[in-house]
């Protein structure tokens, strides 16, 4: 995105109020729908659509939603005020961790950003769907560990086509792999432990016949000074500028975090010692258990 939404915000946020009214900004992809700033500092949307069908408002422990609601809001650009009037949808955060907040921001942003300029209630409910589906997970346990998840941000930041991990990277928890392209597969594993030490599932040792798996192994070491989770989306947002996968980086981070969410800032691994102890492996150059050797009932076999 050519500007950050999320400093579009905090720029928000320095500004006072006029009268009754919320400033707010337009989007750099569209002059329709707005950012503003709630009168509890926290960010909220206000997005324009071509119909005003109605639609249940829903109400989540960290977000909102309400429908078709006639707003006037202030718009101050290049210190030329202006008031607009105008029916919008609106999207609120409701907390004060900046990181949640910086996380809400960008993908609401991306979410938008790939619906059409002004987009009919059909298209508009869909991706509030999405997001609320999303923010649903936020009061739910993790699937993964913040270890986990960050040594696989870690694959795709450092991989030469970060495009092609996103895309084939896990997005349910059932899956036996990492990365999957439908042929080729990637496990990722990570210790903090002294010893190159993994736990596998059977499964993941076993791959179709004619698939081609790589084992990525790196010690994974928390530390004070280092990198965190959001380090790592920054710098593979860097490099892959498309939308559609921006937003699903952050959507399966989201999925897959939990409420572990408000941990992943104070979390900080040493980001050259994964780079200088990564190694990658042939699955069949590692000892294993081959499924025809595991008797029927015998299920969920780890080594």
């Amino acid at each position: 995105m050519e500007k950050s939404v999320y400093k579009i915000f905090t720029q928000l946020a320095q500004r006072k109020s006029v009268s009754d009214c919320l400033c707010v900004a337009s989007l750099p992809f569209s002059n329709r729908h707005k950012i503003g700033i709630s009168a509890d500092r926290c960010p909220i949307f206000f997005i324009e659509c071509s119909s005003t069908k109605p639609s249940l408002d829903v109400n989540l422990e960290f977000v909102s939603v309400n429908f078709n609601c006639k707003c006037q809001l202030f718009q101050d650009d290049e210190n030329q005020g202006l008031t607009i009037e105008n029916i919008y949808t609106i999207i609120q955060l409701k907390s004060d961790n900046t990181d949640f907040q910086q996380y809400f921001v960008e993908i609401v942003a991306l979410a938008l950003d790939t619906l059409p300029e002004l987009p009919t209630h059909g298209q508009l409910k869909i991706e509030i769907q999405k997001l609320i589906d999303l923010f649903s997970r936020f009061n739910k346990p993790p699937r993964q560990t913040v270890q986990g998840l960050w040594a696989e941000l870690f694959i795709i930041e450092q991989a030469k086509y970060p495009e092609y991990l996103i895309r084939a990277w896990h997005s349910s928890p059932e899956d036996k792999f990492d990365f999957n392209d439908g042929q080729d597969k990637i496990e990722v594993k990570s210790t903090a432990q002294s010893r190159r030490v993994h736990s596998f599932a059977a499964e993941q040792l076993n791959p179709n016949r004619n698939a081609n798996l790589i084992i990525a192994s790196m010690f994974v070491i928390n530390t004070g000074i280092g990198k965190n989770i959001f380090d790592l989306i920054d710098s593979i947002c860097q490099k892959v500028t498309n939308p559609v996968l921006q937003y699903r980086l952050n959507e399966i981070i989201g999925q897959t975090i939990g409420s572990d969410f408000e941990k992943i800032s104070c979390l900080y691994y040493d980001y050259q010692q994964a780079i200088d102890t990564l190694q990658f492996y042939d699955f069949k150059n590692i000892p294993t258990i081959k499924m025809a050797d595991i008797p029927e009932d015998v299920h969920e076999v780890h080594f």
